[in-house]
């Protein structure tokens, strides 16, 4: 009797919502994750307020979407405020 309630209270607590959506967004995540980096690399290579806005518009969608996380903070704070002097 012990090894059933052992079991069925394993089963209740093992098999919730959060993971499903956990293993949902540890498949999508790395393809996340590819798209923020192409707008990173973008601004890498021609570094200007339209690729740094750019960065900065999608790693900011990429933490507020459900699957997103911290990875991007480092290089956010180091964009600033996207502000570049004006070529004449």
């Amino acid at each position: 009797m012990y090894v059933a309630v052992c079991a069925l209270a394993l089963g209740f607590t093992s098999c919730g919502a959060d993971d499903v959506v956990d293993l949902a967004c540890d498949s999508a995540r790395d393809a996340l994750k590819a798209s923020v980096q192409v707008t990173i690399n973008a601004y890498d290579a021609e570094p200007n307020a339209e690729t740094c806005n750019a960065a900065k518009t999608a790693i900011e969608e990429y933490k507020a979407n459900p699957c997103g996380d911290n990875s991007f903070d480092a290089v956010l704070t180091g964009l600033g405020a996207c502000e570049f002097a004006q070529e004449v």
